[in-house]
């Protein structure tokens, strides 16, 4: 098997998974509002960064002709994939911090600058985000062909393309076989690449290993702590549903800074160094 110096580093050793309160979530979300607060210009460039492509990016594809049919995946996407690659230099800062570093805005250029060197984390982040494409891919390759194969009726009318078909079905119900199937479907998906993303990538920045390492554990975290999860998932859904219905997306500025920072917390009271 193909190892890499990070993997090589990684043989051998255990991580402790912590199991914790039902509570924790809102623990991680007063943690992340602290940390948006003690280093806030940094917190709002992230969340204006992160913000003005998303919106730009959603205003180019719902006026595509071509692609305004699935504008609405497609953003999710870029979210889902490039969310937790953009939040490293959040994840280092709430690092600094919790060593009682004070970031001024030199500290800040500094925090951006290491957190995508490649001992920062950067290579792995980048081949965990690559993992992540493949499965938003799989969920579109996979759509037309669960839709194609449950569909009793006529696959698409003259008037339709096959993404405006399978969007008339879920809107109206009218094929029920279909939404359920393709619902367990698109769930499923939805948390295996969760599952994957949720520690893996602060994992990596804060200990130097593997992507393959990360994930794992990742899983393993995510699978331990099933109920913490279930109760965190919908936290950051409705945070993100409600960011992304203010005007512009200008939500997401303090939103997705202070659920970066969050999610360090979460990391840290959840994974222990490997060992």
């Amino acid at each position: 098997m193909l190892q890499i110096p990070r993997m090589t580093k990684s043989i051998n050793k255990k991580v402790y998974i912590k199991k914790i309160s039902y509570s924790a979530p809102f623990t991680w979300l007063k943690k992340g509002v602290e940390d948006f607060t003690k280093c806030p210009a940094l917190a709002l460039f992230y969340g204006t960064l992160f913000t003005s492509f998303t919106y730009f990016y959603w205003d180019f594809l719902s006026h595509s002709p071509t692609l305004s049919d699935i504008a609405a995946p497609l953003l999710a996407m870029v979210v889902i994939i490039f969310g937790p690659i953009s939040a490293m230099a959040m994840y280092d800062a709430s690092k600094r911090l919790s060593i009682g570093e004070e970031l001024s805005f030199r500290s800040i250029l500094t925090v951006i600058k290491s957190a995508f060197k490649a001992n920062g984390g950067s290579y792995p982040s980048f081949f965990l985000s690559i993992i992540l494409i493949i499965i938003a891919i799989m969920w579109m390759v996979f759509t037309p062909l669960i839709y194609a194969i449950l569909n009793t009726d006529t696959f698409v009318n003259q008037n339709q393309t096959i993404i405006e078909a399978i969007l008339d079905d879920i809107i109206n119900f009218n094929n029920p076989l279909f939404l359920v199937i393709y619902g367990i479907f698109t769930t499923v998906t939805a948390w295996i690449s969760f599952m994957i993303s949720w520690f893996s990538f602060p994992m990596v920045l804060d200990q130097n290993i593997d992507p393959f390492t990360a994930a794992h554990t990742s899983i393993k975290t995510a699978l331990a702590n099933k109920i913490v999860m279930l109760i965190w998932v919908p936290i950051v859904g409705i945070i993100v549903l409600a960011s992304l219905l203010t005007p512009y997306f200008l939500g997401m500025v303090v939103t997705v800074p202070v659920l970066a920072h969050a999610t360090w917390h979460a990391y840290k009271s959840l994974i222990s160094k490997l060992e």
